[in-house]
């Protein structure tokens, strides 16, 4: 059938992914016991189907009116784009559609640094795997489970610092399929670690991905964590984090997004341990025919902890840029400290920016807070310089990139750079829009 005239899923994309689960669940990875936890996840998803509008959570990306019939399984292709990092000292994971391909090799790692291949992993009954292994109230993490055909697992060992950096390149450039990943982080007791993640892929016909994360920080541990989503064309990838922080453990993420269809990274954060931080900036800049949207939920459940959520994005065309943010504190989590700021500017006519920060507080000695803007390029600016014989287009450009700084300035140096590199070629084709 040909793309144009394929339908949108209403229980088509459950019947078919059904189907195919059949056809192929034999040949998933996984020993005996993980069989029975994928045929239970597909049985959920095929009754709940793919989010949409009459879900709270997704109420602004409606991913069962987005996703088409028929696709298939993604298959194995070269990674010969250009990309971000190449020169980058690092331990290295490759990913080709949803199989790791270039795995490392344990005597190259320093000691307490092991780093496996899902794939390989689950052939054993491993019995630590199992917590993050099992279906969930969740539709998307469901489709995940079933299908997840490899995916990475990172363990530091205690008091393990790391000082070169994890990156993993992730492509996805084939059509009219789809690919599923699953991956664990584990920091034992004061170990640190820098993690890089970058998707890549341009598709000419619809493809569709999911990528699930499990990410433990135990007592003392520190990660940083940046993620790139530079796919772009017919892309559509929804990546799901979920975060558990132990006592005085550190997250420090960014993230940023430019180019794909659709893009949805949604994080699920427990702060579970005293005096644990999460803290979180991200940039956006759909365009035409572009959907991004960034979902958080933050709960305080141990006292004096700490969250921050920065988000600052531009639209254009008829691009659509979301931001929900739902901070939760529970009763025990006595003198928390939580903000979360958004921050949007629609360029023109067309375009849009939906924000809801949320807070639910049932403790009574805290202090929290939530911001939300959404505005236009400010003309007095563009007018002084343009006085000053800057052309319109180039003054934009450096009043959206001077936007988008906040965001990337967090970045040490050895990393900004190629950052900033990549998202300025994207401010230019939005600047340049009158």
């Amino acid at each position: 059938m040909a793309s144009a005239e394929k339908k949108t899923s209403n229980q088509s994309f459950e019947s078919d992914a059904a189907a195919l689960f059949s056809n192929i669940s034999a040949s998933l990875p996984g020993a005996t016991w993980l069989q029975p936890l994928r045929s239970e996840a597909m049985k959920r998803f095929a009754c709940e189907g793919l989010p949409h509008k009459r879900v709270e959570w997704w109420k602004y990306t409606d991913l069962r009116s987005k996703i088409v019939e028929g696709l298939g399984v993604a298959g194995v292709q070269p990674l010969n784009t250009v990309r971000l990092y190449d020169t980058l000292k690092s331990h290295r994971i490759r990913i080709d559609g949803a199989l790791v391909k270039s795995k490392p090799i344990q005597a190259d790692l320093p000691d307490g640094l092991e780093i496996l291949s899902l794939a390989e992993t689950v052939e054993m009954p491993s019995l630590w795997l199992r917590p993050w292994l099992q279906p969930s109230s969740s539709a998307i993490e469901n489709l995940n489970l079933a299908f997840a055909a490899d995916g990475f697992l990172i363990r530091v060992g205690a008091n393990v610092r790391v000082e070169t950096p994890i990156l993993v390149h992730s492509l996805l450039s084939q059509q009219n399929v789809m690919a599923h990943t699953r991956s664990i982080v584990l920091l034992e007791k004061g170990a640190e670690l820098t993690l890089i993640e970058v998707d890549y892929g341009t598709a000419a016909d619809q493809s569709f991905s999911t990528a699930n994360t499990v990410i433990l920080l135990e007592q003392g541990s520190r990660l940083r964590h940046l993620r790139i989503s530079a796919r772009e064309g017919k892309n559509h990838l929804v990546r799901s984090d979920k975060i558990d922080l132990a006592r005085d453990a550190s997250y420090e993420g960014v993230i940023a997004t430019a180019g794909a269809t659709l893009v949805r990274q949604q994080q699920t954060v427990r702060l579970s341990g005293r005096s644990a931080s999460f803290n979180v900036a991200a940039a956006y800049a759909p365009g035409l025919d572009q959907h991004t949207d960034y979902s958080f939920e933050v709960a305080h459940a141990a006292p004096q902890t700490t969250s921050r959520i920065l988000v600052k994005g531009v639209a254009t065309a008829n691009g659509r840029g979301v931001v929900q943010g739902r901070v939760v504190v529970e009763p025990d989590a006595q003198q928390s400290d939580s903000h979360q700021m958004a921050r949007g500017l629609i360029l023109t006519a067309g375009a849009e920016i939906d924000q809801r920060p949320e807070l639910e507080i049932y403790a009574d000695d805290v202090k929290c807070g939530h911001g939300a803007t959404i505005g236009s390029l400010d003309v007095n600016q563009l007018f002084y310089l343009q006085s000053r014989g800057i052309p319109e287009a180039v003054a934009r450009e450096i009043l959206i990139s001077a936007f988008i700084t906040e965001i990337t300035q967090r970045l040490p140096d050895v990393l900004r750079a190629d950052v900033d590199t990549w998202l300025t070629s994207h401010m230019e084709k939005i600047g340049g829009v009158q």
